[in-house]
């Protein structure tokens, strides 16, 4: 094995344009495969990460509001739903939060907005509220106060420091109404964030959507360890809370944007396999140009005595080397330039940056790092690069040595 492999390397560099060409086939596939599918996958994880991080990864809800998402559905928190929740094996956060829709009004102006109340100590860590207000500042649990939109503010024509008057329907048909000052003014990414939703202290939302008896909430938001626990989490959850409550996926809660991304997906799978069809006859075309090149060496080697067999071996081994070479050449300068992306994301501007930012998306572009990511593009190309080996094992079994010579 060791003399063929000897022989193999030797007849590689006999021609070395040929080979030269052949790896850079290789190279260009598994650069361009990995830059491509690096830049998808990012995009994706970047979309779902954003849509958890304000859903959670599991909603708890009274059982229907899924599909009719009234406030009428709301139901009233206990210790004993609190406890069974986060003592479930795998989760790491439960938020409570009571939402609705209300009428907010400012001097001549009015504007529907969502009210979502939360305990704001917790919210801010997962939101990091505090660090988007640009005016004004946060507010205690136990202020009647409000933060609203830049947008919203800006359309109320409202500051921080005015008070600002909500009114809708609370629960079991009671008007619900109040008036609260303007604590601060935050900045999503998303422009429809900022005109039209409301935070408050989850005590406030409460008093405001049910003055009577406290503790009503419309969800409870989960947070999980590991996405991959999602399945397992969410069977123990509705086992431990029963008929009465549903416990809901962040695939269901966020079925649009997965929708999206699976479109999008199939569209990038298709630009990859023209580019793997490509890739393929490219090496295909070297290969069958080395093997027609080669055929006075095959009548020479075969009439002295050697094997078919071993040459079969020999031209396995040549595409073999050419495939290694190529694939080692790709990773190796397109992995630094992957991990910098992934660090440092391109920005996106015009309207492709609104788009993102209609679905609270910073607009940037983010590139994928992971070790599956290269894994797999190593496998297709390689197996692709394999797949030319059929051509030389066919063409040697086949091989007439008297006609090689008399050509």
């Amino acid at each position: 094995m060791k003399t063929l492999l000897k022989i193999a390397w030797r007849s590689l560099w006999r021609n070395r344009r040929r080979t030269i060409l052949t790896g850079t086939s290789v190279f260009i596939a598994i650069v361009l495969a990995l830059f491509m599918r690096s830049m998808q996958l990012g995009s994706y994880a970047q979309m779902i990460s954003a849509g958890v991080n304000q859903t959670g990864y599991l909603q708890v809800h009274d059982t229907g509001y899924q599909d009719n998402q009234t406030i009428d559905r709301a139901f009233f928190e206990t210790p004993q739903l609190m406890q069974k929740i986060e003592s479930t094996e795998g989760v790491t956060k439960a938020l409570p939060r009571a939402e609705t829709f209300s009428l907010a009004s400012f001097g001549e102006k009015t504007k529907g907005v969502m009210i979502t109340g939360g305990d704001l100590e917790r919210e801010d860590s997962q939101l990091n509220l505090s660090g988007k207000i640009v005016r004004g500042s946060m507010i205690s649990d136990d202020r009647q106060a409000v933060l609203i939109g830049d947008k919203m503010a800006e359309y109320l024509g409202i500051d921080t420091g005015d008070s600002l008057v909500l009114i809708g329907q609370g629960y079991h048909g009671i008007t619900a109404y109040g008036i609260y000052k303007v604590s601060g003014i935050f900045h999503f990414p998303s422009n429809e964030i900022n005109g039209s939703v409301v935070f408050m202290s989850l005590q406030q939302a409460q008093t405001f959507i049910y003055p009577y008896e406290p503790g009503i909430l419309t969800t409870v938001a989960v947070f999980v360890d590991n996405e991959k626990d999602v399945p397992v989490i969410r069977r123990n959850l509705k086992k431990k809370l029963g008929a009465a409550f549903e416990v809901i996926s962040w695939k269901t809660i966020l079925s649009d944007m997965l929708q999206a991304i699976k479109i999008d997906n199939m569209s990038g799978q298709l630009m990859l396999l023209i580019l793997y069809v490509i890739a393929a006859f490219g090496i295909l075309s070297t290969v069958l140009m080395m093997t027609m090149e080669k055929r006075k060496q095959y009548a020479v080697m075969i009439s002295i005595g050697m094997k078919r067999s071993r040459l079969v071996w020999v031209s396995v081994m040549e595409i073999i080397i050419i495939t290694f070479i190529g694939i080692l050449a790709g990773v190796a300068v397109i992995t630094p330039v992957i991990h910098y992306l992934h660090s440092n994301p391109i920005p996106i501007t015009g309207e492709m940056a609104k788009m993102y930012l209609q679905f609270n998306i910073d607009p940037v572009l983010p590139f994928s790092n992971s070790p599956v990511l290269f894994v797999r593009q190593i496998a297709i190309i390689a197996g692709l690069s394999m797949l030319s080996v059929l051509y030389p094992v066919i063409y040697l079994f086949r091989f007439n040595v008297l006609n090689a010579f008399r050509h």
